[in-house]
């Protein structure tokens, strides 16, 4: 096998489940515009924490994404009120023995500004960073860090410094998010027959280049529409991380599992060659089984960086044994509903468990793209206000696609690094 037609050729059919989460996933991804908008206003905020006479000028040694960005696993906000996360380290040149605080309190002062400039209404500090609220609902979270180890790039403390609290409670927190990214990234290389169907979808529905400005920083990955593209893992990855989104909404002061720790044992179970309903199932199920063994031994899971031990992913999540219960049975219903997806019947039954796991309006559009895909194809001499039931049962989908009417594009201009329009769900 020495091309993609090879593999093409090896490639199962793609299945009516599987299409239905490519198509899903597609819509809870965050949109190569919006993608374009948070590196545009990355690098407005380099600059302007560089500039001259800020606290920090001269004392920034790297700008670099962390998190869900950094290994392409960037989700929508279900609403304009759940905002959506970018996270940014931003590597300091200071002595190891500054005291925590007067990390945080140096990159807050150099994010918020004077009086009357651009962020300094907009900037909160945090116990380990400093968040940017934008208007539009991003949040943009920097995170100061001080290299420990100059021999391993980006091995790293991080200050954690409640304000309210006492100061001999702050402490540096290990920290190495590039290591883990690369890591997540090596061990997750595009599936190139996958991507390749996936960044189509991608493209179609939010057409146009992506351009990011250039920074003294490390790039922000490409949007899986462009180079690179996507392997099933982390797309059962976003497909998670939405599921974990809807059942916690409305659980007020309930902390979130953390993304990176989902993100660590899912890798665990990575493997090439699954497909999406293959990665989707078999990622919840370790992530429950790894959860349930710590359960019924009584501990909390700790989940730790494979490239730097001491970098605890679980060291805030979770808080007591409930925390990790709750979290268990959610998996456990996501994982019976998936296998129900794969038994139901009908296109109906699958529309109402895809609305349930994953929010109504992914899941209509991705019902009504199968639609679309497969009524022109039906025995008719004309077509069909709906495909024939006995089409949608079918397990296996082989006709070929039709391109969707294309959507308006948010209006993109300055504001900071740009403005968008927030998409309704």
């Amino acid at each position: 096998m020495n091309n993609l037609s090879d593999f093409a050729r090896l490639r199962r059919p793609e299945t009516i489940v599987d299409r239905l989460l490519k198509l899903v996933a597609v819509r809870v991804e965050l949109p190569p515009s919006y993608h374009a908008l948070a590196c545009d206003r990355k690098a407005a905020l380099e600059a302007y924490i560089e500039r001259a006479g800020s606290v920090l000028e001269h004392l920034v040694v790297l700008f670099y994404v962390q998190g869900s960005m950094a290994i392409g696993a960037t989700i929508r906000a279900r609403h304009r009120e759940d905002g959506y996360d970018i996270d940014i380290v931003v590597e300091l040149r200071l002595p190891h023995s500054t005291p925590p605080n007067v990390v945080l309190d140096m990159l807050f002062q150099a994010v918020k500004g004077e009086p009357g400039s651009r962020y300094y209404d907009c900037t909160v500090r945090q116990t380990r960073c400093v968040t940017v609220e934008y208007a539009d609902g991003m949040h943009v979270d920097l995170t100061p860090s001080i290299l420990v180890e100059p021999a391993a790039p980006r091995r790293s403390v991080i200050p954690h410094a409640k304000p309210e609290e006492p100061r001999h409670r702050d402490r540096m927190v290990r920290m190495n998010a590039f290591g883990f990214a690369e890591e997540f990234n090596e061990r997750n290389p595009p599936d190139w027959v996958f991507a390749e169907d996936y960044a189509e979808i991608r493209k179609r529905m939010d057409p146009g280049s992506i351009t990011i400005a250039a920074a003294e920083a490390e790039p922000v990955p490409a949007h899986s529409s462009e180079v690179g593209g996507k392997s099933t893992t982390v797309v059962a990855l976003q497909l998670m991380k939405r599921n974990r989104l809807l059942c916690y909404r409305l659980r007020d002061g309930v902390r979130m599992p953390p993304s990176v720790m989902i993100s660590s044992i899912v890798l665990e179970a990575a493997r090439p060659g699954r497909t999406l309903t293959e990665a989707l199932t078999e990622s919840v199920d370790h992530l429950r089984r790894r959860l349930q063994a710590a359960q019924d031994a009584g501990v909390l899971i700790d989940v730790r960086n494979p490239r730097d031990p001491e970098d605890r992913f679980t060291d805030r999540w979770p808080a007591t044994l409930q925390d990790q219960h709750l979290y268990i049975r959610d998996l456990e219903r996501l994982a019976r509903r998936l296998d129900d997806l794969q038994r139901a019947q009908s296109m109906k039954e699958r529309s109402d468990i895809l609305v349930e796991l994953f929010g109504e309006a992914p899941a209509r559009d991705a019902v009504a793209e199968i639609v679309r895909e497969v009524a022109p194809h039906e025995p008719s001499t004309t077509r069909p206000a709906s495909p024939a039931p006995a089409a949608l049962a079918a397990p296996v989908l082989q006709a070929p696609r039709i391109a969707p009417a294309q959507p308006v594009r948010a209006p993109r201009n300055t504001n900071f690094g740009g403005t968008w329009t927030w998409p309704e769900d």
